[in-house]
């Protein structure tokens, strides 16, 4: 295994509208504060945000795709935490962290990280989160 405690992995990510609309209605989130501009205009956000059904999977996607690499992966839960709105046509970049690796003889090694979605134009974390992974032994 060549994953190692402080290993970083990030992606850059564009939330173009049509596209967070469509994978907001394709998860079945039909909240207005993505589809309707009047109604995110006139919400506390003043604008269309993407889904966090959007934003997680992403996050979860990075993780899969990252450590599949190694070999056969298996993820064991992730914890997300909404800090402030991912506006549409938004840049961000997502990047995880590993800091933590438990060996468990016969099945593989755990992996934990902590991961972040932060919007390029402030610099600011939108979506915070924890991963936990394991990294199956093959035979």
């Amino acid at each position: 295994m060549h994953v190692k405690i402080g290993d970083q992995f990030s992606i850059k990510h564009y939330f173009d509208t049509a596209s967070s609309q469509a994978f907001a209605r394709a998860a079945g989130d039909l909240n207005p504060l993505h589809h309707d501009p009047e109604a995110a205009q006139n919400s506390r956000f003043g604008m269309l945000i993407a889904s966090g059904t959007q934003t997680t999977a992403l996050m979860m996607g990075l993780t899969a795709s990252h450590f599949a690499q190694f070999g056969p992966t298996v993820g064991m839960g992730f914890t997300f935490r909404f800090r402030r709105p991912v506006p549409m046509n938004a840049h961000a970049t997502i990047t995880w962290t590993v800091t933590a690796l438990t060996s468990k003889p016969g099945t593989g090694t755990i992996v934990t990280c902590t991961g972040a979605l932060t919007l390029d134009a402030t610099g600011e974390a939108a979506v915070t989160g924890t991963s936990e992974g394991v990294l199956l032994d093959v035979p």
